[in-house]
């Protein structure tokens, strides 16, 4: 019986050490917020890393008429052992469905029942040496960027592309408009 309660203390302790060391990934930040973060790959890629880098938050002024831009730089800053795709998509495609839905910015959750959305759908695109020259629309997406090599921290700049018709609902006060975009690497 003590040896078989000794194991289990082993055990757990091994199972907590485990916890404690596990890496924390990047924080989640959607167009309007502010975030960032690394994501390490395993399975030979100990160098690998993706990490989308924002200064002051995203941030796309809505205005009608246009197809509105992000007005703040955002780069993914990609380092590869080998030849390297990295692809876009809406997180969420049951609620937003590729278009910037309201939500509520002190509660920070999407409103529930019918929320307004805007018409178009949001398209994203990277720039640069390693652009794969396309707007993906989401909430699909796609490839906006690939290398056939290995790299080291090379910023790759990202844009997001929002029109605004002049149907489209203006949020009520203490809302707003969100859209959380992923990116993978492969």
């Amino acid at each position: 019986m003590a040896d078989e309660v000794r194991l289990w203390r082993g055990l757990l302790a091994l199972a907590l050490l485990a916890f404690l060391a596990a890496p924390a990934l990047g924080e989640e930040a959607a167009v309007g917020e502010g975030g960032g973060g690394y994501l390490p790959l395993g399975d030979g890629w100990e160098t690998g890393e993706l990490s989308i880098t924002v200064t002051q938050g995203v941030s796309i002024p809505l205005i009608p008429g246009k197809n509105n831009v992000n007005s703040t730089a955002v780069y993914a800053t990609i380092t590869t052992e080998d030849a390297w795709s990295l692809t876009v998509s809406d997180q969420d495609t049951t609620v937003t469905k590729g278009r910037m839905t309201e939500y509520i910015i002190d509660g920070g959750a999407y409103v529930d029942t019918d929320p307004d959305q805007l018409d178009a759908v949001m398209s994203v695109n990277a720039t640069g040496t390693y652009s794969s020259g396309i707007n993906c629309e989401l909430p699909n997406g796609g490839q906006i960027a690939r290398g056939e090599s290995q790299v080291t921290g090379v910023q790759i700049p990202i844009n997001f592309i929002q029109p605004v018709s002049w149907d489209d609902p203006v949020s009520e006060s203490g809302r707003g408009y969100k859209i959380v975009v992923t990116f993978t690497i492969s």
